[in-house]
C-alpha cells in the first residue's frame, strides 16, 4: 500500500478540515481533499482514506473515485463512490475503503467532499493506494461495446441509485421479481416451475431489447440451462453466442467479453452467499464496457416487501443478499437498473417456496 498526497490536486487550497491542504481559499464548498491522478496497476485495486482523532457534530463526507485517459481528450468518468458518517465523532478514528477495477491506460484521482454542512476537526488525514500484487499482468481489460457511443465514452457515466417500487408489467426495464402477473401476460404453462423458467427468458429478452441491446452481430453470453426456442431467438436477432455452464465462472485473467450476459435460469442452489456473490462478480465481468447483464436467481421472500428477511441458514439468497449484490457491482463500476420488489401476495411462488428474481446491470 502506497501513501498519495491529498491535496496534491488543488495545491495549498484549503480544506474544510482546518489546518489541511493550504492557506488560499477552497475550490468549492465542502471540499475535503482531492488526490492528484496517479497511474494504478491494473486490476482490482482501493483508495484508503484514514481520519484520525475526529470531532465533529455532524456532517457526511461524500468520496469518489475518477478516471482520466491522457491520451485522449475527455472528461474524467466517475468509477466508485462511499459515503462516511461523521456525527457525533467525538475523538475517534475513522477510516473506509473504496475499491475499484483500474485500467492500464487510465490514471485515478480519490475526491472527498462534505455534502452536508459539518464542523469537523481532525489530527490527521491519509489517503493511501492498495494494489494488488501480481496482478497487473494478469488482468485484461475490457474493450467497449457497441452498445456505448464515442460520447458515452467521453462524458462522465454514474452509478444507479437503488430504487425500490411496487406494482411493475414485465415489459419495465427494471431489476425486477417474477409477479402471478408476469406469468398471466406470459400466458404461461399450467406447471409453475416450467412457467416460471419461460419468464427468466422471457425477461432476459425484454431486459436486452429495452436497454438498447438490439443491433446485429453483439457478441453475447449465455450462462446456464435454456430453451432451445430462448437460443433461436438470440440468434434470430443476429447475435453471436457463446454458451457456458454457470460454475465454474471464467478466471479474471479470461479474454472472453461480450455485449452482453444472460443467465436465465438462475444462480445454483447448492453454493453459499460467498460463493453465489463471486459467481455473479465473475459474469458480469465479462461484460465489455456498456454491455449489459441479466442474471437471475430464487429467492426467499420476507412475508411482506418491507419487513426484515426471515432467518435463514445462509443456503437460500434472501432480498437483502441481493440488494448486497447490487450495491457491490455499483461499487465496482456497473450500473445497476433499480430494484423492484413486490409484496408476497403479488409473488409467483414455486414449490419450494421461492420466488424468482432478475438483476439487470451496465458495465460502465
Amino acid at each position: 500500500m502506497r501513501e498519495i498526497d491529498p491535496f496534491s490536486y488543488y495545491l495549498g487550497q484549503a480544506s474544510v478540515i482546518p489546518g489541511f491542504g493550504g492557506d488560499n481559499p477552497p475550490p468549492e464548498p465542502g471540499y475535503c481533499f482531492h488526490t492528484d491522478y496517479v497511474s494504478v496497476r491494473p486490476g482490482v485495486a482501493s483508495y484508503h482514506l484514514q481520519l484520525r482523532g475526529v470531532h465533529a457534530s455532524g456532517g457526511r463526507l461524500a468520496l469518489r473515485i475518477h478516471s482520466l485517459r491522457r491520451d485522449r481528450e475527455e472528461n474524467a468518468k466517475f468509477v466508485a463512490g462511499a459515503q462516511i458518517d461523521v456525527r457525533n465523532a467525538d475523538g475517534q478514528d475513522l477510516s473506509i475503503g473504496v475499491p475499484f477495477v483500474a485500467e492500464s491506460q487510465a490514471q485515478y484521482a480519490f475526491y472527498g467532499k462534505f455534502v452536508k454542512d459539518t464542523d469537523i476537526r481532525a489530527q490527521t488525514l491519509i489517503v493511501s493506494l492498495d494494489e494488488r500484487p501480481g496482478q497487473g499482468q494478469d488482468y485484461v481489460a475490457p474493450p467497449p461495446s457497441v452498445l456505448v457511443s464515442p460520447k458515452d465514452l467521453q462524458e462522465p457515466m454514474q452509478a444507479k441509485a437503488l430504487l425500490h417500487v411496487l406494482s411493475h408489467p414485465l415489459l419495465t426495464p427494471v431489476s425486477q421479481d417474477c409477479t402471478m402477473r408476469h406469468v398471466a401476460e406470459l400466458k404461461a404453462e399450467a406447471d409453475v416451475s416450467r412457467g416460471l423458467d419461460d419468464w427468466g427468458e422471457a425477461l432476459c429478452l425484454n431486459a436486452l431489447r429495452l436497454h438498447g441491446a438490439t443491433g446485429q452481430a453483439l457478441e453475447g453470453i449465455v450462462v446456464g440451462h435454456c430453451s432451445e426456442s430462448f437460443i433461436d431467438a438470440l440468434r434470430n436477432a443476429g447475435f453471436d453466442l457463446n454458451s457456458f455452464a454457470c460454475s465454474p465462472p471464467p478466471p479474471e485473467n479470461s479474454i472472453m467479453f461480450g455485449d452482453f450476459m444472460v443467465c436465465p435460469e438462475g444462480l445454483p442452489q447448492d453454493e453459499d452467499s460467498a460463493s453465489r456473490w463471486n459467481t455473479i462478480r465473475a459474469w458480469f465481468a465479462r461484460l465489455k464496457i456498456g454491455g449489459i447483464g441479466v442474471v437471475t436467481c430464487r429467492f426467499l421472500p420476507s412475508q411482506f416487501a418491507s419487513s426484515p428477511d426471515p432467518v435463514v441458514d445462509g443456503s437460500r439468497i434472501t432480498r437483502s443478499e441481493i440488494e448486497k449484490w447490487a450495491l457491490q457491482l455499483m461499487i465496482e463500476g456497473f450500473s445497476v437498473a433499480p430494484l423492484v420488489f413486490s409484496t408476497v401476495e403479488e409473488l409467483q411462488i414455486d414449490d419450494a417456496g421461492l420466488a424468482r428474481f432478475a438483476l439487470i446491470g451496465r458495465r460502465l
